[in-house]
């Protein structure tokens, strides 16, 4: 019999309905043997309690990848509401799930919040795109991209509080829906931490593109977040057609080349001559750390490829070590920056996740841009491909009766690294 302790995690996974009873054996009987009846139960197995359950939820979306329906031949208009989900994180109740999510500092585990995320959007866009007739089949859905996940200034996410984490559409295209993440503190029902994760669909059979169900919002801020978001994707259109125009005419951006240059000129002096280079700086290549990892079966999606949670994660698992060595300082968590998926990651890749601090300054706090590349290597077919490009935002804060703490500067030895400076430095106005 599974204990009181182990009851109250269950009941607090209810994302508006109770939960199925398959949580609780899942979190209260590690040790029995299981039957898993799909391919989604399978690749849930080793996930997060949360994880397990959005994943459950979406098996009911079997048909997606049936390449025997037909395809959807009539778009649907839904409200936002329609396909709205929510999950509790009940973590003052209930001390197995606080456990499950605390990290060595006593805080939540940013990793594991990620893949949260990542299933709790999944499973948004799925929802919205059901056309609800059980002789069509389902798109494929893959995230394309993840736009800042954002922790509010001066916010700690402790575990003695409970938690509501709420995932709904906020912009529709053609073939992409963007979804809106909020992580919300129950007692005062303030928002923690904010992310926009953009989904594309695409036909099973066909591997093209395919339209998804129109959105219609109905609230005042339903329709002011939906302008927002379609008058931030036309902006962003126009910028990279104006971005393409100008380096066909003058090949680079000036006010950019001249910065790179400098930071350039800096980086070989303290490279080449470092006895007369500043004293308070190191090379960026001096900052890095990797790691290597091998893509289990454990870790897929439903679709049978890497979750992208799971990159996610990897990759923070090797910029916090690589802020913390370097600034010696216990580096608190601020973003994620806009995160493209590039390439699909296989069962069985190599994966390699190299971190490294490119950017440093101080503003009210000290601040730490550490990206971390992600690359898939095939030594059997001699390649190595780029995946992903994280940039996580860290900052430094001083102990209770200390002085803020200090942080070094950071300069490039290559044209590559400093070209890269520049357009964090000009994206974050730093």
């Amino acid at each position: 019999m599974a204990s009181a302790s182990m009851r109250r995690a269950s009941r607090c996974l209810a994302a508006r309905v109770s939960v199925p009873r398959f949580l609780a054996p899942r979190l209260a009987l590690c040790g029995q043997i299981r039957c898993c009846s799909d391919e989604g139960d399978l690749a849930a197995v080793h996930k997060s309690p949360i994880v397990q359950y959005l994943w459950k939820e979406r098996s009911k979306y079997a048909r997606v990848g049936n390449t025997e329906h037909k395809s959807q031949e009539k778009l649907l208009t839904k409200t936002v509401e329609e396909s709205k989900v929510a999950v509790r994180y009940c973590f003052k109740d209930d001390s197995l799930l606080r456990d499950q999510y605390a990290n060595f500092n006593g805080l939540i585990q940013f990793s594991k919040l990620f893949e949260d995320l990542d299933a709790l959007a999944g499973n948004v866009a799925f929802k919205h795109c059901d056309d609800e007739d059980p002789d069509t089949r389902m798109p494929a859905l893959v995230t394309a991209s993840v736009d800042r996940i954002r922790l509010a200034p001066g916010v700690a996410i402790s575990l003695d509080k409970n938690y509501t984490m709420t995932g709904q559409v906020k912009w529709v295209g053609n073939s992409s829906l963007t979804i809106a993440m909020s992580l919300d503190r129950e007692d005062d029902g303030v928002s923690v931490l904010g992310a926009n994760f953009t989904f594309v669909a695409r036909d099973v059979l066909t591997k093209r593109s395919c339209r998804v169900n129109h959105l219609k919002p109905e609230t005042e801020a339903e329709i002011r977040a939906f302008q927002l978001a379609e008058d931030k994707n036309q902006a962003a259109k126009k910028a990279r057609a104006a971005k393409a125009m100008q380096k066909e005419k003058t090949g680079v951006d000036s006010t950019q080349m001249s910065m790179a240059r400098e930071l350039l000129d800096q980086g070989r002096l303290l490279q080449d001559m470092p006895g007369l280079a500043v004293s308070d700086a190191v090379l960026v290549d001096q900052t890095i750390r990797e790691s290597v990892t091998i893509c289990q079966p454990q870790q897929r999606n439903t679709a049978g490829r890497m979750f992208g949670g799971y990159l996610m994660r990897c990759a923070y698992k090797c910029a916090f070590p690589t802020a913390y060595m370097f600034a010696g300082s216990f580096p608190h968590f601020m973003e994620v920056d806009e995160v493209t998926f590039l390439h699909p990651v296989e069962v069985g890749n190599i994966c390699e996740f190299s971190g490294r601090v490119m950017l440093t300054y101080t503003k009210v706090r000290p601040i730490m841009h550490v990206e971390v590349v992600a690359s898939v290597l095939k030594p059997d077919q001699k390649t190595s491909q780029v995946t992903n490009v994280f940039n996580f935002v860290f900052e430094l804060r001083p102990k209770a009766g200390q002085a803020l703490p200090s942080i070094k500067r950071v300069f490039p030895n290559s044209q590559a690294t400093a070209d890269r400076i520049v357009q964090i430095m000009t994206k974050h106005d730093a």
